[in-house]
């Protein structure tokens, strides 16, 4: 296949991909507008428990189409949005978004330090990697469990260098030949859903970031997830150790 004729396939399959996105960002609307309906019917709106529930399905399909919108215009080769972004801030909104919608088998324990600095990465990116490492990590435990998620700092001498963010699962584990392919594009142990793309996905907003990813896992122990991020620079030169 000649140079030209490899650019137009290229060309071709982000037109088609983009295309695809563009139809489920209007599926997202159709969705938003019937969970508008649904949120305003008699019925929902005296049960006070059904609030935080539909307030959590309308965030996940904003973010949706946010995602959807910032896809697009990547695949324009527009420049990917990088900002400050507070990982408390995001850890907090992931919280309050899965404690309410997720099965209460599912324990949640997170704890993350009050000072971390901001790192410099796109925000969407950074939310839609922490919501993939903890689908990850309920799904590890179909049966009910606890998932850990640990914020702090990295400190090298006196300088604060890095944040790192621990979730982590008391699931069957995995074994090492599972392990070892568990970034790999694809790759999957569920028999159903979207599988093989939230860890690629993970690793390469890492990657986007200057950051780092590693897992752990054992049989019969669980896995443990460590997202590393540099700290921005503005937030390096203010955050040091106090003697």
């Amino acid at each position: 296949m000649s140079r030209a004729e490899t650019s137009r396939l290229a060309e071709n399959n982000a037109v088609a991909s983009s295309g695809i996105v563009h139809d489920l960002g209007n599926l997202i609307q159709v969705a938003t507008s019937a969970l508008n309906i649904i949120s305003r019917n008699t019925t929902v709106e005296s049960a006070t428990e059904l609030g935080p529930v539909v307030n959590s399905a309308r965030i996940s399909l904003q973010r949706a189409g946010e995602l959807v919108t910032q896809t697009i215009r990547v695949a324009r080769e527009d420049a990917l949005v990088r900002e400050m972004v507070s990982v408390n801030d995001c850890l907090t909104e992931i919280e309050a978004l899965v404690k309410t919608a997720w099965a209460s088998r599912i324990q949640f324990d997170f704890a993350a330090s009050p000072d971390l600095p901001a790192v410099t990465c796109n925000r969407l990116n950074l939310q839609s990697a922490l919501m993939n490492l903890l689908l990850n990590a309920r799904d590890a435990m179909p049966d009910g469990g606890v998932v850990s998620v640990l914020a702090a700092p990295v400190h090298d001498g006196q300088s604060l260098r890095e944040i790192e963010v621990r979730i982590a699962d008391n699931g069957p584990g995995m074994p090492p030949d599972t392990l070892a392919r568990a970034v790999d594009p694809y790759f999957t142990t569920k028999p159903m859903g979207l599988g093989g793309l939230g860890l690629p996905m993970v690793m390469r907003f890492a990657q986007e970031a200057g950051g780092r990813l590693h897992i752990e896992s054992a049989q019969g122990v669980g896995t443990t997830v460590m997202l590393w991020l540099p700290v921005s620079p503005s937030g390096q030169s203010h955050a040091r150790v106090q003697p």
